[in-house]
């Protein structure tokens, strides 16, 4: 067996020893409608506040706060995903040595601290992928057709995200993609209402 095909059975064996999949997947869909209805947010927000006196002004800042807000959302999420794992990992471990009357070295120990690492990934790439899908679009058009643009995108992001969670428990992808959907127009509708003179 090859050096590549021994790691790649390490990593097999260490997911399913930590539930490392369910944990990650859990953790991105948490980070990317944050970060999809966080960005949205900040559109809406700097659109309905200055698109139609100062579009360039809008343009700039939805770009500039949207690129900011996207970072910190990713190393806020990365960090706080890391030391939420890390504690519960640490607390399951104990427990598991305080039942054995022993420490527990080796590859648990190896499968928890990949585990820590994959579930901060997931969360920290996650918000900063959503963030950014919708910004790209105010680099090219003109502010009015950006805003639809990213709304657009926005709206179809949370469907696939949506519709992909209801695959994996064999519901109708359609109604739990329409699920994510009203939750970003419901945002999208509050903001404009709060925005609005």
């Amino acid at each position: 067996m090859s050096a590549f095909s021994e790691r790649m059975n390490r990593l097999r064996s260490s997911f399913r020893m930590t539930r490392s999949g369910a944990i990650a997947r859990r953790y991105f869909v948490i980070g990317a409608f944050d970060g999809a209805l966080t960005i949205l947010g900040v559109i809406l927000g700097a659109y309905v506040s200055e698109g139609i006196s100062n579009p360039a002004l809008a343009k700039h800042l939805i770009i500039g706060a949207g690129v900011a807000g996207g970072i910190a959302l990713a190393v806020s999420s990365t960090v706080g995903a890391y030391e939420a794992e890390r504690v519960e990992h640490t607390l399951s471990h104990q427990q598991l040595e305080k039942a054995m009357l022993r420490p527990v070295e080796g590859t648990r120990k190896e499968a928890m601290r990949l585990s820590i690492s994959v579930s901060a990934m997931a969360h920290g790439v996650a918000p900063l992928l959503a963030a950014f899908v919708p910004l790209v679009p105010f680099f090219f058009l003109t502010l009015d057709e950006a805003v639809v643009t990213a709304i657009t995108l926005t709206l179809s992001f949370l469907f696939v995200l949506g519709a992909y969670l209801g695959s994996l428990i064999k519901e109708m992808i359609i109604y739990t993609g329409l699920r994510f959907v009203v939750a970003g127009l419901g945002t999208a509708i509050v903001l404009i209402l709060i925005g609005m003179p």
